[in-house]
């Protein structure tokens, strides 16, 4: 006799229930989805216990007649596809039709839908088996209760999280399903106290506003564009309100929210330079793509999803972030807490009731800060191994001389730019840090070191952008060993890392040796960057210099920038104002620093009491 046997029908809903629900959160989601794609406009969702013990959820759609109530408990039925075609042109949320068997399987479900509103007709489930069904009354819509998730598989049940925990996972999912749907009404009701709603207004500006807060509504930055083969519209919140995670960079893909890491780095690197390291932005991105272009039968859950070309994808949304970072203006105004620690004055960018649930102060320059100011080129790009190598005068000589073309030809070709920065009357300088203006909006106060790191950055980052970078021959060749699999890319690839400047010869199966490296490189640091190199090339199948153009400029620009604690006179303060203005982001250090912030004049007479708070 065979080893093989089919399983049994109950069986097999119960593993696709280990696929498609994990916890309350995945019920919620497949639940609100056909609702959606039963044209709802208005969606209640109720819960008991963070969903354990009672998930209900209403809506007003189409609703469904007999016989689709009753084939709705049945695997892989749906209305959504019906050929191979409809499959590679999915323009719904739900398709595979393992959802409702799926729920029904580990728990008590019933399903209440009437298309009329005068009566409706109603079938309930328990444990995969079928308990009853008949006619009754039920408004227009679909109405779902699943009760008592998971009775019938303890060891699932045992490692559920708190009711609170699951409760923060579902209104995580809600969030996103709003995010992606502004025209529909949700409401959450939760231990029967109202826990979220949205307006469903259709107005992606209002509802940021309703899920981060009214500070993050009036920080929103809207920016479209169309590209072939897909349209995108981005709604970005300034980032003087950031996170310390990634999750708050939503991605919605023709109504769908996904999960896709090159774009959730594309975003991060648009900002890259405007919020401080370790911070991400806030932001929702709404790409309508063609259905033949976008693969969704990925995973289980359906969030993550396959895209034609990403790599252009991904190039074309960070000019564009960029782009509309640029367009906006982006000094943060300051409002001062006083805290009941005499020894510590807090700075927060916004009024207290609205934090976010982060603390954000004010940046203190480090003590290696301090200093004087540097100028020279020599000083800049600095070696501490430099009796170990044979530096090329001439190339040095044409790499300044370069950069002086590129600074003249820059001040020959200025056009008149839009004005990033208003108008400000120098006062003085505090702490020997700290530049004082004043305008007709208040008082701004300019952190001197921040902001010629900013202006040093971006001078730097083109003139690393040249070809033919300049090298230097090292006296003593530096021997680096590698695994077999990084010394066939690097053999394969030596040409290229000669057009970066490292000129390496192999002189064994896996060790090499490099006689001549990039001037700007510092020698304590070569294998380092070597197998930075190597790993870059290994996931991306090439070179990439534009992340060491980043990492260099931002060095380079630290230690050629004027310190902390050090006096600067009226003229060297106009001419810092005068170039951080062509900067084109004067807003920030190359760490996301602030350069500029602002307190405004009626914040001042509130706190001198001229006027009540």
């Amino acid at each position: 006799m065979g080893k093989i046997a089919k399983m049994s029908l109950h069986l097999a809903n119960m593993i696709a229930a280990g696929e498609v629900v994990e916890r309350p959160s995945n019920v919620v989601k497949e639940l609100v989805e056909n609702s959606i794609d039963a044209n709802s406009t208005n969606i209640k969702i109720i819960l008991s216990n963070g969903g354990i013990d009672l998930i209900k959820v209403v809506d007003d759609g189409d609703g469904m007649d007999k016989d689709d109530v009753l084939l709705a408990f049945m695997p892989h039925a749906t209305s959504k596809i019906k050929t191979e075609y409809d499959l590679f042109r999915i323009n719904t949320l739900g398709f595979r039709g393992e959802a409702i068997s799926s729920i029904a399987s580990v728990s008590t479900m019933q399903i209440i839908s009437s298309q009329t509103g005068l009566s409706g007709y109603q079938c309930t489930y328990k444990s995969g088996v079928k308990q009853n069904e008949g006619v009754t009354h039920s408004n227009k819509g679909t109405t779902v209760i699943v009760n008592n998730l998971f009775f019938n598989t303890p060891a699932r049940l045992k490692y559920l999280k708190s009711a609170k925990s699951e409760l923060a996972s579902i209104m995580f999912w809600v969030d996103r399903i709003a995010l992606a749907h502004p025209s529909i009404r949700f409401t959450v009701i939760s231990d029967e106290k109202t826990v979220f709603q949205t307006t469903g207004s259709k107005d992606e500006k209002t509802l940021i506003g309703e899920l981060y807060g009214i500070e993050a509504c009036k920080n929103v930055m809207i920016h479209s564009y169309t590209e072939d083969g897909y349209s995108v519209k981005l709604v970005l919140v300034k980032p003087c309100i950031y996170r310390s995670n990634k999750l708050e960079i939503t991605m919605i893909c023709n109504g769908r929210y996904v999960k896709n890491y090159n774009i959730t780095n594309a975003v991060i690197e648009g900002f890259n330079t405007y919020l401080p390291i370790g911070k991400y932005p806030i932001g929702v991105l709404y790409f309508e793509i063609d259905s033949t272009l976008v693969d969704v039968n990925v995973h289980p859950q359906k969030t993550e999803i396959k895209i034609s070309d990403e790599e252009e994808i991904c190039r074309i949304l960070k000019t564009n972030i960029k782009k509309c970072l640029e367009e906006n203006t982006h000094i943060p105004s300051r409002i001062i807490e006083h805290n009941n620690n005499p020894k510590y004055d807090k700075v927060s960018i916004f009024n207290s009731s609205f934090s976010f649930g982060e603390e954000k102060t004010t940046y203190v320059c480090s003590k290696e800060e301090s200093g004087d100011l540097l100028t020279k080129s020599s000083e800049i790009i600095n070696n501490d191994n430099s009796a170990n190598i044979s530096v090329d005068r001439k190339n040095i000589t044409d790499f300044n001389d370069k950069a002086i073309i590129d600074e003249k030809n820059k001040e020959e070709n200025i056009k008149p730019a839009s004005k990033k920065i208003p108008y400000m009357e120098y006062v003085g300088q505090i702490f020997g840090t700290y530049l004082i203006f004043q305008n007709q909006e208040g008082m701004l106060m300019v952190d001197q070191h921040a902001a010629q790191e900013r202006i040093n950055y971006e001078k730097y980052y083109k003139i690393l952008a040249l070809k033919n970078q300049p090298t230097t021959e090292l006296l003593v060749p530096d021997v680096l060993s590698f695994t077999k699999e990084e010394a066939l890319y690097v053999e394969q690839n030596i040409n290229s890392f000669l057009e970066i400047g490292f000129r390496l010869e192999q002189i064994g199966q896996r060790d090499f040796v490099v006689r001549e490296v990039p001037l700007w490189i510092k020698l304590d640091n070569l294998s380092s960057v070597v197998n930075d190199i190597i790993t870059l090339l290994i996931d991306n199948k090439k070179i990439d210099i534009m992340f060491f153009r980043d990492h260099i400029a931002k060095s380079i620009a630290c230690k050629a920038s004027i310190k902390a604690n050090h006096r600067i006179n009226n003229d060297e303060v106009k001419a810092l104002l005068s170039d951080l203005e062509l900067c084109e982001n004067p807003y920030t250090c190359p760490h996301g620093r602030p350069t500029i912030i602002k307190l405004s004049l009626k914040d001042i007479e509130k706190m001198f009491e001229r006027i009540q708070k």
